[in-house]
């Protein structure tokens, strides 16, 4: 069935039946998110700010929740498709790559594998984005493809992401803390 509301129209019922901010929270100073039941509140800078609405379409164009495994298969969408200058997109995404690695990798994967070829709106003025029909985004973002096979060369991207990002977020910070550890006892 071809969607033709506008993705203005569609993103605000969207995010109303998914109880966030009208404005995606872009107005929001501080944002809390709960992690196993605990809530964890970080400031709302100005650079995820930025990458809120285009973000939030891109859920509404894919059709991924914001579920913490909806997070991680838009995670592997943004990454495979290029978060540009967007600097919260690639530090977000990456985290929510590695949470997606732990609790539903193979969605991950699919997600990832579902991106091949596919564009994304970090690069689109918001003016265009907003007269855009649900069907004409999904059309413009590569999503109305037929689903795509698994190729070598996805495994081999998959295994490079993850490994790059185990890497940064995870044996980086250990090394990190195990370094300081050793010269706060080593004196």
């Amino acid at each position: 069935m071809v969607d033709d509301r506008t993705i203005a129209a569609a993103l605000a019922q969207y995010l109303a039946s998914a109880g966030l901010p009208a404005d995606c929270g872009v107005s929001l100073r501080w944002v809390t998110v709960r992690l196993f039941g605990i809530p964890i509140a970080f400031p709302n800078w100005d650079a995820r700010r930025r990458v809120l609405f285009r973000h939030d379409v891109h859920h509404l164009l894919t059709g991924y929740r914001t579920t913490w495994t909806g997070e991680a298969e838009i995670a592997a969408f943004e990454l495979r498709t290029g978060c540009r200058d967007y600097v919260a997109a690639w530090f977000f995404n990456c985290g929510g790559w590695l949470f997606g690695l732990a609790i539903a990798p193979r969605r991950l994967f699919l997600a990832f594998v579902q991106a091949r070829d596919c564009r994304n709106l970090y690069a689109m003025p918001r003016e265009r984005i907003d007269g855009m029909t649900v069907e004409g985004g999904r059309r413009e973002l590569g999503l109305t493809q037929p689903a795509r096979c698994t190729t070598a060369r996805d495994v081999g991207a998959f295994v490079l992401w993850s490994t790059a990002i185990v890497a940064v977020y995870v044996v980086a910070p250990l090394l990190l803390t195990a370094l300081v550890v050793w010269l706060a006892t080593n004196r």
